[in-house]
This record gives structure tokens, sequence and C-alpha cells, in this order.
């Protein structure tokens, strides 16, 4: 039954496809109203002044070379004139400069930075199969344990622990300072 069905179907595709290849070549008599032989009677030659070729122009477009502006073709905003460029690096230069003053003005003012002055830095270690180093830090009866790229206290970011020293920074200001390994010797 299934079959059957199938082979219908096929018959009436076929008679389908072959109705369309046939109607492609239909063509209506002359005498008729329709409007496939009214298009062809109307037909008006367009009006040019010259429609021949230009070669020349062709040949000529056709070896330009395309030279970059710098200028945005999707953009609507009015590129900047050679003399507003000008001025505004000059400007940018200025601005590098005065800001370059600024900070080095305020590395001289500024004092280092330091941990509170109860605070020790009294040791580091390793952890076995652990390539972290960790600071030992008292500050009072507390102890903090804390490795590179910790935060202590939530101010001072640890940079690196070294044999000697401990580099930090604070966390608002960005300002930088050390802390030396303070040698307890041997208690008695």
């Amino acid at each position: 039954m299934k079959q059957q069905k199938q082979i219908i179907v096929l018959v009436v595709l076929i008679l389908v496809a072959v109705g369309i290849w046939g109607w492609s070549f239909y063509e209506p008599k002359s005498g008729s109203n329709g409007a496939a032989s009214t298009f062809g009677q109307s037909y008006e030659r367009l009006n040019f002044p010259n429609p021949t070729i230009r070669w020349d122009v062709a040949d000529r477009r056709r070896k330009a070379e395309y030279k970059a502006s710098g200028v945005d073709l999707f953009s609507h905003e009015v590129p900047p004139s050679p003399g507003d460029i000008k001025k505004t690096q000059e400007d940018q230069v200025r601005l590098a400069q005065e800001a370059a003053a600024r900070t080095q003005q305020q590395q001289v003012t500024q004092s280092p930075l330091e941990l509170p002055a109860s605070m020790k830095f009294f040791g580091y270690g390793n952890v076995p199969n652990d390539s972290a180093r960790r600071a030992f830090l008292e500050d009072g009866d507390e102890v903090y344990i804390v490795n590179e790229g910790d935060t202590l206290m939530g101010r001072y970011k640890i940079l690196k622990i070294n044999n000697a020293s401990l580099e930090f920074e604070e966390v608002g200001s960005g300002r930088r300072g050390q802390k030396t390994l303070e040698d307890q010797g041997p208690t008695a």
C-alpha cells in the first residue's frame, strides 16, 4: 500500500513538472489582450546623448591607484583639518609633560610607605610541593601568614617576598614600600 501511494505521488509530480515546462514555451497569440503582447509593442529607446563606450576613460579608471586619506568612509563626522591634528598632537605632548612633572613632584614629596610601626617581618618559608613563598608577620599578639599577591589587613598588597625584605603596595594609592627582615636572634 505504501509503495502504491509513492507511485501516485511520483506520477503527480511528473505531470506538474511537464505542465511547468510546457508553460515556459507558451507564447500568447498577437491578437490577444494579454500584458505580454503590449509590453513588446510599447518599447521606447532611452534618450542617451552618446551611448558609445569611452574606452580611454575606462582604462584610466582601471589603472588608477587608491590612496587612503585616513578618513572613515562610513562616518558622518567631518574629518579634522591638518591644523587641528597638529594642535591636538601638541596638546597631548604638553599634557604628558605636565603629568610627568606632577608625578615626579609627588614622588619627591611623598614619604616612603611603611607598615605600621608595631608590625614586624620575622620570617618566610615555603610549603613542601608548593612554589608559593609565604611571609610571617606579627603585630602584637596577631600573627599574619601571607602569600605573594595576598592583601594584608585589607590595605597592603604583598608584591614580592625576598630573603631579606618584603615588598608591598598600598591598595588605595599605589604607593610602594619595603619592610626588611628583622632578625630576632637566638632567644635565651
